[in-house]
């Protein structure tokens, strides 16, 4: 579960301050997939890096699944954010030179994982986003939707209890963003996502969707 109290945001540079989070409470219960919307610099990624514990808050307090995020060291977060969150980005972030299943193999071998199951987790990831026959070609020779479905299995292998998607149709078409969206939902079911998205036409794939605009988090589509 994601709890946030009055979480703040205060960047400072040159004299200037910025608040790119003015207080912002939400709870987001285990297994939901939730849909943040807003637009270009309303605040959406310095959330989401919060959330995946890459950026830390100015005030106020973050708990995840329990742990008081807020009182973490770096060090906390960061061994925190390896065992619970996942990432899934716009730009897939595939390795042009590794296969779809060395790609996906290689979060899991930062993680120490045996070899054994390594390719047990690699051949269920690749069943859930339908691309096992594809699991030998390289970035190039795949389309961009099945790019994605690679950075998505790639994601759910480590086994988080929570996925953040940033953008992850923002460079596909609007078919192959459906497909990508019903990929999130079929094979993170069971999974915390927490979306954030500028394209009010996906919001049917959330169970709850909230909008981010001048700092502030509101119910529902502005």
């Amino acid at each position: 579960m994601i709890r946030l109290l009055d979480l703040k945001k205060t960047y400072r540079t040159r004299g200037e301050t910025l608040d790119a989070l003015k207080g912002i409470t939400m709870t987001v219960p285990d297994g939901a997939f939730v849909m943040l919307l807003g637009a270009s610099g309303s605040g959406k990624s310095t959330l989401a890096n919060i959330l995946g514990l890459l950026d830390t808050p100015t005030g106020g307090e973050y708990w995840l699944d329990g742990a008081p995020v807020h009182r973490m060291s770096a060090k906390e977060r960061t061994a925190l954010r390896r065992e619970k969150v996942s990432f899934v980005f716009q730009s897939f972030n595939l390795i042009p030179t590794m296969t779809a299943r060395e790609n996906i193999e290689l979060p899991l071998g930062y993680r120490g994982i045996p070899k054994e199951e390594r390719e047990a987790r690699i051949e269920a990831v690749l069943r859930d986003v339908g691309l096992s026959h594809r699991a030998s070609h390289k970035p190039t020779e795949l389309s961009g939707g099945e790019q994605q479905r690679i950075a998505i299995a790639r994601a759910l292998a480590v086994g988080p209890s929570l996925l953040i998607a940033d953008e992850p149709t923002g460079n596909l078409d609007k078919a192959t963003a459906r497909s990508i969206m019903e990929t999130l939902a079929e094979a993170g079911a069971g999974k915390t996502v927490f979306m954030i998205t500028h394209d009010e036409e996906l919001t049917g794939y959330a169970d709850a969707v909230f909008s981010l605009r001048e700092g502030r988090v509101r119910p529902g589509v502005l």
